[in-house]
């Protein structure tokens, strides 16, 4: 069973090589889920247990079959569905080791900036978010600030959504550290 399902992990970052869009749309949700960790959701969707507890092991997985630089690659569309999933596929994997920095040298960090241009709040939420767990390192701090995303993050900060204002603040706090 650990067999299957480490190799259903394999299967879902290979999804990632599609070209169909609401494909990747999907397999980056499924990628978030897979890394919220300690969560039980049910995964009779993606294989055939009935419940699955994923947790930092299965996040170390498929940063070793690649994802991080395969949901890289993936930053530059201008799809708002596919953004909202690789926006909070990236946020859930920066948890895991070097993550935050491998999305960086990959060249994640300034797409990311400009999903804030969006009239989508949910790619919003997602992209603050992201770029919150991304700002803890300070290479992307930079890259952030070199694209614009204080002015952007202010805006953010005076949202509604008390989750929005705090990942935004947060963010702003470590580009100024």
């Amino acid at each position: 069973m650990v067999r299957s399902f480490v190799g259903g992990l394999e299967l879902i970052v290979s999804l990632l090589k599609s070209k169909n869009e609401r494909v990747l749309a999907s397999v980056c949700a499924a990628i978030a889920l897979i890394a919220k960790d300690g969560k039980r959701i049910p995964c009779h969707m993606l294989f055939s247990i009935s419940y699955c507890s994923f947790t930092e092991e299965n996040v170390a997985v498929i940063s070793d079959h690649g994802v991080v630089p395969m949901l890289a690659k993936l930053t530059n569309t201008r799809n708002d569905s596919l953004r909202q999933s690789l926006a909070d596929a990236i946020a859930r994997c920066c948890a895991y080791g070097n993550n935050k920095v491998t999305f960086g040298t990959a060249g994640a960090v300034a797409p990311l900036v400009k999903y804030l241009k969006s009239n989508d709040t949910r790619v919003h939420k997602t992209t603050v978010r992201a770029l919150y767990q991304l700002s803890m390192h300070p290479e992307n701090c930079i890259i952030m600030h070199e694209q614009g995303v204080v002015r952007l993050m202010l805006d953010m900060v005076e949202s509604t959504d008390e989750d929005l204002q705090e990942a935004s603040a947060g963010t702003i706090a470590n580009i100024r550290k």
